[in-house]
């Protein structure tokens, strides 16, 4: 089974410039998604880690010029084979991340078309642990009239809709205005429904450790991203210091600092974004990395559809995933979940039995779309 294409476009939500998370203002939020092609007609649909500042154009460019030459022709079966030859490649290119991120976004795209070629969902391909996995409301903005009611409201609104629990950003402006909005959170959903929080790396140590010992009351499940990322050392000093799990490094793509964090007992939950550390394929490692070190592992999304698809997928596949991030504000191509028969319910996101990823998405449909 060849590969006889391999191509990509950009998926974009628009917003009114109003809110904004820690660190941005979220104007528009881009999906580059990939889209695998076989000999026979069959695709399979990907996607490529997007922040606020990324550039789509960037990920096109590397998609065409690096990365085609370097996957058609090859049998669609080898997934393997495929993401040793891209990440060779990539060895002494100067991609970085970027690099992994497009490797990721193929490596989707390939368990997707796999799961068509064997006519099973692909978590049933990576073991099929559960076909079900545990999701919680990501959002809590920052931004003008935004007030802790509200914002209490906004999480009570989405653990009713199925979802098992909630996190919201922090550190983004007064330490008060965390508490006070934690504090009506926590008001709002009663006690045992986990809160997590999500400071960005943007505190220093001692600004860090200051925000756990004000937060700790509420009893939260985690705080992500407490201080700079490469900081592994404040991490530690901030667990010492503040007795909270912490979750991360959410945004990196090496397995090397993975491992790094872990043996250091930096992360209680390791965390990465599958669209961004290497796909469905390195997942699996991470995920054995993390159970290695008694770790469980929660999943960063922020993407399309097709990211969380693929996200929930890789968590079905193991043992070790203590739950997914269901965003609340990017939602781009979620309809084409539900009407694949995806549904939230009892605190998780229950997959099809359909096969690949399980989205009812071709491509006509994607070249169709302006914003979705």
């Amino acid at each position: 089974m060849r590969i006889t294409g391999l191509r990509s476009l950009t998926v974009t939500r628009r917003y009114d410039g109003s809110l904004r998370n820690t660190r941005h203002v979220w104007t528009h939020k881009d999906a580059v998604i990939v889209v695998v092609e076989a000999e026979d007609g069959r695709f399979g649909l990907g996607e490529v880690y997007c922040d606020a500042v990324s550039s789509t154009a960037q990920h096109h460019a590397g998609l065409r010029d690096w990365a085609t030459p370097l996957v058609v022709g090859a049998d669609a079966r080898g997934i393997e084979a495929i993401r040793r030859r891209l990440t060779e490649s990539a060895v002494l290119s100067g991609r970085g991340g970027a690099a992994d991120a497009l490797i990721a976004g193929i490596d989707i795209a390939l368990w997707d078309l796999l799961g068509k070629i064997a006519g099973l969902p692909v978590f049933r391909l990576l073991g099929g642990y559960a076909d079900r996995v545990p999701a919680y409301a990501s959002g809590g903005m920052f931004g003008a009239g935004t007030t802790p009611e509200g914002l209490a409201e906004e999480m009570r609104a989405a653990v009713g809709r199925g979802l098992r629990g909630v996190k919201v950003k922090v550190a983004g402006g007064p330490l008060a205005d965390d508490v006070a909005r934690v504090r009506a959170i926590r008001a709002a959903l009663g006690p045992g429904v986990p809160i997590m929080v999500d400071a960005m790396f943007l505190p220093t140590v001692p600004e860090a450790i200051r925000l756990g010992h004000a937060l700790a009351p509420f009893e939260l499940h985690f705080l992500e991203a407490p201080t700079a990322m490469e900081d592994v050392a404040g991490w530690c000093r901030i667990r010492d210091a503040t007795g909270l799990m912490l979750a991360g490094p959410e945004l990196h793509w090496s397995v090397d600092r993975m491992r790094d964090m872990l043996a250091a007992d930096a992360v209680h939950y390791l965390q990465w974004d599958v669209t961004l550390a290497g796909g469905i394929s390195q997942g699996r490692t991470l995920a054995g990395l993390a159970a290695a070190f008694h770790r469980t592992v929660s999943l960063h999304c922020s993407g399309s559809g097709i990211g969380l698809a693929a996200t929930a997928h890789l968590a079905a596949g193991i043992a070790n995933c203590d739950g997914i991030e269901f965003h609340l504000m990017h939602q781009a191509l979620f309809d084409r979940l539900w009407r694949a028969g995806w549904s939230l319910a009892d605190g998780t996101l229950r997959l099809p039995e359909t096969p690949g990823l399980g989205l009812d998405l071709t491509p006509d449909e994607l070249t169709a779309i302006v914003d979705a």
